[in-house]
C-alpha cells in the first residue's frame, strides 16, 4: 500500500525543484584531470566540467565539530561527486559527500556537504 500517490511524487519533486532554483544560485563543478595523484590530495589539476542550480546555506557552528563548511542542495540530475570542488559565490568547496534524499520513494534532491578549500 502507498502513502502517497505518484501524482504527490511528482508534486514533491516539484516543489523541491522550485525552491532550489528560486535561490538563484550556481555552482561551477571542477572534476579531477586523471592521473596520478595522492589519495584526497587538492594537488591535482581540475577542469570545469558544468555549472547547476544549487541552494547553499552556510553551516550553522554546531556543525563544525562535523567538519563540514556548508551544505548545498542540489537538483537530482546533478552529475556531482565527492571530491569534486564547487565553486559557489566565489568560494571554493571541496565535496565531502552526496546524498540522495528521498520522499516517500522519490528522490527529491541531492545533499551535498562541502568543506572549504584554502589557498587555491
Amino acid at each position: 500500500m502507498k502513502c502517497v500517490s505518484e501524482t504527490e511524487q511528482r508534486q514533491a519533486v516539484a516543489d523541491v525543484r522550485a525552491i532550489i532554483l528560486a535561490a538563484g544560485q550556481q555552482a561551477a563543478i571542477m572534476r579531477a584531470v586523471a592521473g596520478e595523484r595522492l589519495f584526497g590530495s587538492d594537488e591535482a589539476d581540475f577542469l570545469t566540467v558544468g555549472t547547476i542550480p544549487v541552494e547553499c546555506l552556510p553551516t550553522p557552528p554546531e556543525e563544525l565539530a562535523q567538519k563540514i563548511d556548508g551544505i548545498a542542495n542540489v537538483l537530482p540530475e546533478a552529475d556531482v561527486q565527492a571530491q569534486d570542488h564547487l565553486t559557489i559565490g566565489g568560494l571554493p568547496y571541496r565535496v565531502q559527500s552526496v546524498r540522495e534524499k528521498r520522499w516517500f520513494g522519490v528522490v527529491t534532491h541531492k545533499v551535498v556537504s562541502l568543506v572549504q578549500v584554502h589557498g587555491r
